[in-house]
């Protein structure tokens, strides 16, 4: 039996290339820079803004384009360059941020160039430390802010205060809006909010017709429900232990958990064994 070579490993950041303390490990950032050795591609593919995977993109020093925003953005990090980029209609994100504002949630708005709240919580504070990268408040109610401001939002994200009222908002979002917008969770208590279609499976397929890949030889690593439709696109996903169970349901592939450099422990395994080769160039 003949095993297919894998040309693309696509990580999701948090809770999964990273440690508990939102950092890359050596031992993970060393089985990345052996991939690449071999010519294998390394594509970032997280819902955190630009601002927030750049550091980490020229860290590892990723050799595809970096999959952002859940999947609402293509960004090559080395050319500077936005391949792909669609937007939350304003008129869609107004009604959001109105439902979510009713519902007593907490909302942050992504214009495309830095993030804004209304207030910095404690909550505000504990992301903005995850990601290093300071929020804007704008002190008012962000519906507010955004009649002041109109225009397409790249993401908005609900940060409830558990789990439960995530659940219960995700599904009356959906309800209120079946259309213009898609409602995923990365986090038992975060809503990531993008255009409706988008996803970071949808998003990894355009990638892969960018850089002429099968889907087979693909390998893609995630632990939330919106890195779902990534683990069922790629020939192979893994979800890892520490997953939701959403992910964990997805593929019978499952890494070890990102306390104990899953990734890397995946990929020393696929290099040892010879089934990662180099990333095909994109057809001219």
């Amino acid at each position: 039996m003949i095993l297919t070579v894998i040309r693309l490993i696509a990580t999701d950041l948090d809770d999964t290339l990273l440690n508990a303390s939102s950092e890359l490990a050596p031992r993970t950032q060393a089985a990345l820079s052996a991939a690449m050795a071999v010519g294998c591609g390394v594509a970032i593919s997280s819902g955190r803004m630009l601002e927030a995977t750049l550091p980490f993109a020229r860290r590892i020093g990723v050799n595809a384009p970096m999959l952002i925003y859940n999947g609402a953005m293509l960004y090559d990090h080395i050319a500077g360059e936005t391949l792909y980029a669609t937007r939350v209609p304003y008129e869609i994100a107004l009604g959001v941020v109105r439902l979510v504002e009713k519902a007593g949630s907490y909302i942050q708005l992504y214009p495309g160039e830095g993030y804004y709240c209304s207030e910095v919580l404690d909550r505000t504070r504990a992301y903005a430390k995850q990601i290093g990268v300071e929020v804007t408040p704008v002190h008012m109610p962000m519906s507010r802010w955004l009649e002041a401001h109109p225009g397409d939002m790249q993401k908005l994200l609900v940060i409830d205060d558990t789990p439960e009222r995530a659940d219960a908002l995700q599904r009356a979002l959906r309800e209120a809006f079946p259309h213009g917008a898609s409602f995923q969770k990365s986090k038992p208590h975060y809503i990531e909010i993008m255009p409706e279609g988008v996803n970071k499976g949808a998003s990894l397929e355009r990638m892969a017709d960018l850089l002429g890949l099968k889907a087979e030889e693909i390998m893609a690593f995630g632990d939330g429900q919106n890195d779902v439709p990534m683990l069922e696109f790629a020939g192979t996903g893994y979800a890892m232990a520490n997953a939701c169970a959403q992910a964990r349901a997805c593929t019978p592939n499952i890494a070890p958990p990102n306390t104990e450099d899953g990734v890397a422990q995946v990929i020393e395994r696929y290099l040892a064994e010879g089934r990662l080769g180099p990333l095909r160039p994109s057809p001219t």
